[in-house]
């Protein structure tokens, strides 16, 4: 896997505002397969006190 994190400076800046306003805020990450939404996420928390919960329905069947 590639390792570098990049071009993501506008959503880390909008994610580190909203975490440092003192206001309870929901923020939803979406879009295409492939596009660094996790590693996103996991940039964001490092240096923060987190839980970090990824689910999954892949192999789930009735």
């Amino acid at each position: 896997m590639f390792s570098n994190f990049i071009n993501r400076v506008q959503e880390l800046e909008h994610l580190n505002k909203e975490y440092s306003s003192g206001y309870f805020s929901f923020t939803v990450i979406y879009g295409r397969r492939r596009v660094g939404k996790t590693e996103l996420i996991q940039h964001f928390i490092q240096d923060k006190p987190h839980i970090y919960f990824l689910a999954d329905v892949r192999g789930y069947s009735i």
